[in-house]
């Protein structure tokens, strides 16, 4: 028996390093920026946690990237331990993660917007100078979430606390939520709390996870039950075998692959272990334990001869779980999350355990903000990885970009640059609009938000205006070729996001200054139109 025990103290050793291996490969993606004097850093690490101070902030992001062209710095310590400081402004720390809005974003609508959020409860900081700040990614991309048919109702106190509206996740009325086999390329998120999925009616998001990255999160014991889902792809003679064990290991079909099942092992023992303090999903204060000991899964095992992906994160374990090293090797999971299969490539996946655990407490407050802060990394993942195919009208043509992308560089045209001190087209830039506005006609699914940019000289806020002038004689003359005015949005930058050193004071060669004399033709898409259907 002490050999037994010493022999499961070493896989659960070997289990750790590899989490803590990986979690250094995904925190390498942070890097230290200069944030401008003048931006908003929402403060997320207030105590105690309420609603108001620690959610209503999600349901700000979620305004600001739905309603503006924004990108939000998602501010992470990549060094620091649980509940430690990312940064601090005079004499307010600032933990948990940050969301910072950069000043050249802070138009008056959007300072407007923060007043609103500041008066149902957030709390932020303007910066007062120039400050270095550990960004680990960029947001740009509002979530788009889909509640499961099943049992999504129990997930609308979640979106209610933070004050994100239900044009978000399809409403309140069940009809118009999704099963499995309806999800498309336009869902980003499945919300799946505690349902009882079966192969035939949820197998399709084992290919909607991999062809859309399409995240899934799981609830409850949707979770073990989804991981031990196999079959055949389709009723064709030698069909491949498939299983949905997106996060623990084994070949699929294998008895030995996939979760213990949640009736067949024993409940979790907090409190519990919180890991990988600045990995994304773990930005939240204090512990979630008394908020996840509700429901018919409370952890997660896989079976006995199984373990984890490597690419799995563990980010709270019960360290004193009872059934391991009876039942399982463990880790026993309380919270879970990695890319589909631990390829980079595929959607993430998440099950975090328990019923229910919405309320009001510091611990149901820290489980909500688990919920949403894997839901906006996730989106982001779909975004960088999402390759989406259009065909023109005529069935001939193909195109493929990414959310995000700029339409100029994928279309391998020049710069589309301007003169100093002018807002005119010239005949060069007017040929490479005429290709914008040709592929804008041929593919209609197509949104461009046109971004404009000047060099540091002239003053700041003449050069905000000169921008802004691009912009409207470049969208314009996209509305003479014939493209919808609709289908274009826009901003001039100023001098705001130079491409170089150039900045203010700076001496730099006329070739440098024209780097920054450029216009971006950001990609989008019109979920309405767009149904990911070509004819190959």
């Amino acid at each position: 028996m002490k050999v037994f025990a010493l022999q499961n103290l070493r896989d659960l050793v070997f289990l750790f390093a590899v989490n803590f291996i990986f979690s250094l490969s995904l925190f390498s993606q942070s890097k230290t920026e200069i944030i401008a004097s003048g931006s908003y850093a929402v403060n997320l690490g207030i105590t105690p946690q309420t609603r108001s101070n620690a959610l209503k902030p999600y349901g700000f992001v979620y305004e600001l990237l739905t309603r503006y062209p924004v990108e939000i710095k998602w501010v992470i310590n990549s060094e620091k331990g649980k509940d430690g400081i990312d940064f601090r402004l005079k004499d307010e720390d600032f933990r948990a993660g940050s969301f910072v809005i950069p000043v050249s974003y802070l138009t008056e609508d959007v300072k407007n917007t923060i007043k609103n959020w500041e008066q149902r409860g957030m709390i932020g900081s303007y910066l007062s100078e120039d400050k270095p700040l550990p960004v680990f990614t960029n947001l740009s991309v509002a979530p788009k979430w889909t509640l499961d048919k099943q049992n999504g109702s129990i997930a609308l106190a979640y979106f209610r606390a933070a004050g994100i509206p239900g044009s978000a996740h399809g409403g309140y009325s069940v009809k118009n939520w999704k099963t499995p086999g309806e999800l498309g390329v336009c869902d980003d998120i499945f919300v799946m709390p505690h349902a009882e999925p079966k192969f035939d009616s949820h197998k399709n998001l084992y290919f909607w996870n991999r062809k859309f990255k399409g995240a899934i999160w799981a609830g409850c014991h949707a979770g073990s039950e989804l991981e031990n889902l196999y079959g055949a792809v389709s009723e064709e003679k030698n069909a491949p075998v498939i299983q949905l064990n997106f996060l623990s290991a084994g070949a699929a079909g294998a008895r030995t692959t996939g979760l213990i099942p949640y009736y067949e092992h024993r409940y979790a023992t907090p409190p519990y272990s919180h890991q990988h303090p600045a990995d994304p999903v773990a930005q939240y204060l204090g512990r979630t334990d008394k908020a996840m000991i509700n429901g018919s899964e409370r952890i997660l095992y896989p079976k006995k001869a199984n373990v984890w992906r490597n690419g799995t994160k563990l980010i709270v374990i019960d360290p004193t779980a009872p059934d391991v090293p009876s039942l399982s090797n463990g880790a026993g999971g309380v919270i879970v999350y990695g890319n589909g299969f631990e390829d980079p490539k595929n959607g993430l996946v998440m099950y975090q355990v328990s019923h229910d655990f919405s309320g009001e407490a510091p611990e149901n407050i820290a489980a909500i903000r688990v919920f949403f802060n894997w839901s906006f990394y996730a989106a982001e993942v779909k975004r960088k990885e999402n390759i989406i195919r259009f065909q023109n009208e005529k069935g001939d043509k193909i195109f493929a970009a990414r959310v995000g992308d700029d339409l100029a560089i994928m279309l391998n045209l020049d710069p589309i640059l301007f003169d100093l001190d002018k807002a005119e087209i010239k005949p060069k830039e007017a040929e490479q609009l005429d290709h914008i506005a040709a592929y804008m006609l041929e593919y209609p699914e197509l949104l461009i938000d046109i971004r404009s940019h000047t060099d540091s000289r002239a003053d700041d806020a003449y050069n905000i205006k000169l921008s802004q002038s691009r912009v409207e004689v470049t969208k314009q003359y996209l509305v003479n070729m014939g493209v919808g005015e609709e289908r274009i949005s826009g901003r001039g930058y100023g001098e705001t996001e130079l491409v170089n050193d150039c900045r203010n004071g700076v001496p730099c060669s006329e070739g440098q200054h024209k780097q920054n004399r450029r216009s971006e033709f950001i990609l989008s898409i019109n979920c309405d139109l767009y149904t990911g259907k070509l004819k190959l």
